[in-house]
């Protein structure tokens, strides 16, 4: 028996996220525990980017459901993850708890392995946004094993289920989860390593703004076709982790340590240009 984990960050009861979601979830067939999580429903507070989690073994001091949202893919064997793209993004739980991965950068080990898709919804034709690279991100930074991701169309709550197609690839991923030969299909716009399809263009390369890998547009026969060098050090593979986390980011802290004093006097002048409103009865009303 698997424990298979959805995450369903919408606010809808039965919207085309959980609808999707939980039919993937049917699909791994009844002899697996099934739990959900509405992570709207959660207390994730604002990461305050004070880096005293970088250290081996310290958790985050901030007291929410973080810790509670973390044991329960710690404990599963495979998540699904849904959102909504409401302005072309995901909805905005995901980026909250985007922000707190800074906890869990030493502790990423732990959710290795776990298979992993990711479901997105939008809806308006031509308005996918960015919502399922987003979600694949995530699940990236989560160390989780991602073998499956697509978006839907759905703007209306249940409207994913006027198109059968939507169903049958929704079961089709959630299969994938407790079958490990499942391979998808590559798209053929997008980067090979995180599976993006938003690139950059430097002037001499294009380039995957999450993974850093690089590639270059080769023309043949008047057909266009992107043409990706894979590094192994990429960001998401474990020495692109700790090259972001255990080096940068702790040099940084110690950096920022040496140097307070400086930068306490670089700030000293906009201290005091207190133009702060808030509603009546806010925290920095006066």
């Amino acid at each position: 028996m698997k424990r298979i984990l959805g995450i369903v960050s919408s606010q809808r009861v039965a919207g085309n996220s959980e609808i999707l979601t939980k039919a993937a979830m049917e699909a791994t067939g009844p002899d697996h525990k099934k739990e959900l999580i509405r992570l709207t429903d959660l207390d994730i507070k604002s990461c305050k980017g004070c880096y005293n989690c970088l250290p081996p073994d310290v958790p985050c001091h901030i007291k929410d459901d973080l810790n509670y949202l973390l044991d329960k893919i710690r404990d599963a064997d495979a998540v699904v993850l849904a959102a909504p793209s409401y302005f072309l993004g995901p909805q905005g739980s995901i980026k909250m708890l985007q922000d707190r991965f800074l906890s869990i950068s030493n502790s990423f080990q732990e959710f290795s392995g776990k298979h992993c898709i990711t479901i997105a919804t939008y809806g308006m034709p031509g308005a996918k946004g960015y919502t399922e690279v987003a979600l694949n991100v995530t699940a990236r930074f989560l160390n989780l094993n991602l073998i499956d991701s697509d978006s839907f169309i759905g703007a209306s709550p249940a409207e994913v289920l006027e198109d059968p197609r939507n169903l049958d690839r929704a079961r089709q991923m959630g299969r994938g989860l407790i079958d490990p030969g499942y391979k998808r299909t590559p798209k053929v716009s997008e980067c090979p390593v995180c599976w993006s399809d938003i690139l950059r263009y430097d002037g001499s390369a294009i380039i995957c703004p999450f993974c850093g890998t690089k590639g270059e547009i080769k023309v043949e026969e008047q057909v266009a076709r992107l043409v990706f060098s894979p590094q192994a050090d990429h960001r998401f593979s474990d020495e692109g982790r700790r090259q972001h986390f255990d080096v940068f980011l702790n040099r940084k802290k110690q950096e920022f340590i040496a140097k307070r004093h400086y930068y306490k006097k670089l700030q000293a002048p906009y201290l005091s240009m207190d133009w702060w409103v808030s509603p009546p009865g806010g925290s920095n009303s006066k």
